[in-house]
């Protein structure tokens, strides 16, 4: 491959750890980035860091930058109630990726916090407040067609 050519990173894979979106098995992921010579590779799966590790040990020994990430939905009543964002995006998913140790220790909080501070009968999620709180580290992707 000639080293002028662009490279393309995927920064919002879901593997097969993102339960009923993602099919690809992370050894399958870390071979097709390899053969595509791409640098790195980002893992933003549903609410979950499940595959964290085997993603980021499976994509170094191929030679590929892992990029560990999680989507998260976001609740943005907080900011609804001050009118900083319009009614349509109450409630959105950010992809969140982690940029140093910092960021990944910020991810693990939010992602555990999504879990064990929602209500059985609510989707997990954390509000914007708590995103501010532990966004140290943290490189948010908003676009999309649900993105705010």
């Amino acid at each position: 491959m000639d080293d002028s050519a662009a490279t393309f990173i995927h920064l919002r894979i879901h593997s097969a750890y993102s339960l009923s979106e993602g099919a690809l098995p992370i050894k399958q992921l870390a071979e097709m980035a390899k053969t595509h010579a791409m640098p790195a590779l980002a893992i933003t799966d549903s609410g979950n860091l499940f595959g964290a590790l085997e993603f980021s040990e499976t994509l170094a020994e191929k030679g590929v930058q892992p990029i560990i990430g999680c989507s998260l939905k976001i609740d943005f009543n907080d900011l609804q109630q001050d009118n900083r964002l319009p009614a349509k995006h109450q409630c959105a998913v950010l992809a969140l990726l982690a940029k140093d140790a910092q960021g990944y220790a910020n991810l693990m909080k939010l992602s555990s916090r999504a879990y064990l501070d929602t209500p059985d009968h609510a989707e997990p999620h954390v509000t914007w407040t708590l995103l501010e709180r532990h966004s140290q580290g943290l490189i948010c992707l908003t676009g999309g067609p649900a993105g705010p």
